[in-house]
């Protein structure tokens, strides 16, 4: 009976070992297959410095079946990025070399002409920006918010390789734009507009009524009419008591999308979101809904790329006078919104599947190309967000649980 038991045993070892073989091998192969996007530019792009330097390039997309040609018109993206040595683009497509005609290329979510090419210069993984929107689109799909855009209200995008003149360029995400599309918005309608937070002075801090230069229009007209719905908002974040706050907050800000877009500055320490980068979108001209952009700087990492930020640093949210009001006049509400949000999109368990499925869409020769063209790119790999998760979380908690106590 011993001897045919240890038989059993070694045959049960002998067939895992030949299991995770196998799946070690598939593996293996599965990543030598593995092949990303390819996107070869044709032309000049050098010594590109200001967003007012428009090209226009040659630009063929080779992906599989999906295959395209077209001319496209392309400028550098950013704002501090501006100054890196490899740049963002924005392009648009087009049929014709006058750019009289758009192409509009159906990537994945309808057919568009126009892209943003992230370089993702402070993260060399490539995946903050993506992986954090596809949380906060996770969040904003759990209560209904977004949900005739194409990703939610937030970005998305996946990484390609980049080539100008047959030379590689870098590993690229091709993404949605900040654009009308990324919102589903009609341009022609007066009431769908999108106000971007560019600065960090007294208006954008909501401490003085807006002015253009501190504020930009995405979407919409940039005139004195839709600058006063902003200052609708803002006047009432100044104002207003702390009763007419909490009675009246619904006929300015949608409160699910402001303490959604709250409780991400704080559990993936979005200190590059608190006042700048922050999207305001509204579709009737009066409510607002806070909308995340530009996630680089993100579970911990600082805007340079190569330091970490201290561990009290979500403290300076408050420095903002809307979260401020938020945070003293729903604190309930915000509690409760992260006790959900613990329970299944804000686990570190989804948190790094998130991180490792995108790590794994990547070839590992793609990075090698990169780190042979850019030497000093700057960034953390996926060990420090594990990390960060680590020591985050329970901080985090148990802020969010002194609200209430």
């Amino acid at each position: 009976m011993k001897k045919n038991k240890k038989i059993i045993f070694i045959i049960g070892v002998l067939l895992i070992s030949i299991i995770v073989t196998a799946i070690f091998f598939f593996d293996i192969k599965s990543k030598k297959t593995l092949k990303l996007p390819k996107v070869y530019f044709k032309g000049n792009i050098e010594n590109m410095l200001t967003k007012e330097d428009e090209r226009v390039i040659e630009l063929e997309y080779v992906d599989g079946d999906k295959t395209f040609k077209s001319y496209a018109k392309i400028k550098i993206q950013g704002t501090s990025s501006l100054s890196y040595a490899k740049k963002n683009y924005t392009i648009k497509l087009y049929n014709d070399k006058n750019l009289e005609e758009k192409k509009k290329i159906d990537v994945g979510w309808g057919e568009q002409n126009k892209y943003c090419l992230k370089a993702n210069w402070i993260d060399k993984t490539h995946a903050r920006n993506i992986v954090t929107a596809e949380l906060a689109a996770e969040i904003q799909k759990k209560y209904n918010l977004f949900m005739d855009t194409p990703h939610n209200g937030t970005i998305d995008g996946y990484p390609v390789e980049i080539y100008i003149n047959g030379d590689f360029l870098g590993l690229y995400t091709w993404n949605i734009p900040k654009d009308a599309w990324m919102w589903n918005m009609d341009e022609e309608n007066e009431n769908h507009i999108v106000f971007s937070n560019e600065m960090y002075e007294k208006t954008n801090l909501f401490e003085e009524e807006a002015t253009y230069g501190p504020w930009k229009t995405e979407v919409g007209i940039e005139n004195e009419e839709n600058l006063q719905k902003l200052n609708r908002l803002i006047k009432f974040v100044i104002e207003s008591s702390d009763e007419e706050f909490r009675k009246n907050i619904n006929e300015y800000l949608n409160l699910d999308s402001t303490l959604n877009y709250f409780i991400m500055l704080y559990y993936a320490n979005l200190g590059d979101n608190t006042a700048k980068n922050m999207m305001l979108v509204t579709y009737d001209g009066k409510i607002w809904y806070p909308s995340l952009y530009d996630l680089d700087t993100s579970w911990g990492t600082n805007s340079d790329g190569i330091t970490l930020l201290k561990e009290d640093s979500y403290k300076t949210i408050t420095n903002v006078k809307l979260w401020k009001r938020i945070e003293e006049n729903f604190p309930n509400e915000l509690y409760e919104r992260y006790l959900e949000l613990r329970k299944d999109i804000l686990t570190k368990e989804n948190v790094m599947n998130n991180f490792n499925n995108f790590k794994d869409s990547i070839p590992v020769s793609s990075f090698e190309k990169e780190q042979e063209k850019w030497k000093h790119i700057p960034g953390f790999d996926y060990s420090q967000i594990e990390t960060y998760l680590d020591e985050r979380i329970p901080i985090i908690d148990k802020y969010m649980e002194s609200l209430v106590n």
